[in-house]
């Protein structure tokens, strides 16, 4: 009987273990992980041979390659450095954006404003925030062609029915002798 016990007492402990094991183990996600569908498309290089900023710290960035997924937007610029950011408002040309990201030299820096698509050009304008400079920002990129909405038509068949006739035969058995 305490051998019973014993291996009941193991088992428990052993199952106890293992749960905190695997619920510790767990990766639990948050809300900023959700992506918002938008309806306008600014994917694309925005670039400015003098500069995207008028005036910034370090050196001149003069292109930032922006990748989108829903709201949510991933950028590399000219001197390998990562950019993230978000659309807020949107329609089909135009849309609010903050990007985030540092110069070469460390410094934060957050550029806040608009892209606007005319055909295939996208627009980035807006501020360059650092926490001593502030400027204005301009780029151009070209962009894919925003989708347009396009009507379904469903063909309708419409079937008109006249009450008919029917024949009904019925057959009564006859009992054999």
């Amino acid at each position: 009987m305490n051998k019973i016990r014993s291996f009941l007492i193991l088992g428990a402990a052993l199952t106890t273990g293992a749960l905190f094991l695997f619920l510790t183990a767990c990766e639990i996600s948050n809300g900023d992980e959700t992506v918002r569908q938008v309806s306008i498309r600014v994917a694309g290089v925005y670039s400015s041979a003098s500069g995207i900023a008028s005036n910034q710290s370090g050196q001149t960035i003069t292109s930032l390659n922006i990748s989108q997924s829903g709201d949510q937007l991933d950028a590399i610029d000219n001197l390998g450095a990562r950019w993230t950011g978000t659309i807020g408002q949107a329609d089909s040309t135009l849309a609010t954006v903050n990007l985030k990201g540092l110069t070469n030299t460390g410094v934060q820096v957050v550029i806040t404003g608009n892209i606007s698509i005319d055909g295939t050009t996208g627009t980035l304008s807006g501020s360059w925030i650092e926490p001593v400079i502030r400027s204005n920002v301009f780029a151009q990129a070209i962009v894919a062609a925003q989708p347009t909405s396009t009507p379904i038509i469903t063909p309708t068949t419409s079937v008109t029915t006249t009450p008919s006739a029917t024949a009904v035969a019925t057959v009564t058995p006859t009992p054999v002798p």
